[in-house]
């Protein structure tokens, strides 16, 4: 599946580097979006366990694709095409927003902090709160279901208030053989 994915996102960025080629592949196989996938074919109506979240429908949905692809390689790379389109990648997901925050407050000499000010939620599902601020100033607060989401988002609307947004990318339409 991983090289599959990888020649899809070469095919469909020429002219990214091979960093941003990593990002979008990385994100195209990660956890969470093979979780959406498999919620979205209804897997998780199909396991019989006692914990059912992102982890175990995401194995579940590589284990699938690897049952299949032993009983019918073409089939199973056509569904990856179709499946693993980098075209539909919102590469806003892809972006550093902590970096990005970073370097723009570097410019002017200040380093923004972050804190995590709530978690809530059962153990299996938790979701936090982290607030980023400057010189003592809260800028902005962001939610995510990890630490590392929740900076993000926070940083990312940080830069939203503080008026800096990135040049979004154009879609790109992805023709990869089987």
């Amino acid at each position: 599946m991983n090289g599959r994915v990888a020649e899809l996102v070469f095919h469909g960025y020429p002219e990214l580097l091979e960093g941003d080629l990593t990002r979008i592949r990385a994100h195209l196989v990660r956890k969470s979006f093979l979780a959406m996938v498999g919620r979205s074919e209804g897997i998780e109506e199909i396991i019989e366990s006692s914990v059912i979240n992102d982890s175990v429908i995401a194995d579940t949905v590589e284990a699938i694709i690897g049952g299949a692809y032993l009983i019918d390689r073409e089939l199973v790379l056509r569904t990856l095409d179709e499946i693993f389109n980098p075209a539909e990648v919102d590469t806003d997901e892809l972006r550093d927003w902590k970096t990005l925050l970073q370097e723009t407050l570097q410019a002017d000499g200040l380093r923004p902090t972050y804190r995590v000010i709530s978690k809530q939620g059962p153990a299996h599902r938790p979701s936090f709160t982290s607030r980023v601020s400057v010189e003592g100033r809260e800028i902005s607060t962001g939610e995510g279901n990890s630490i590392k989401e929740s900076e993000q988002t926070a940083a990312r609307n940080a830069l939203e208030i503080l008026g800096i947004r990135p040049v979004p990318r154009s879609t790109v339409e992805v023709h990869v053989g089987a």
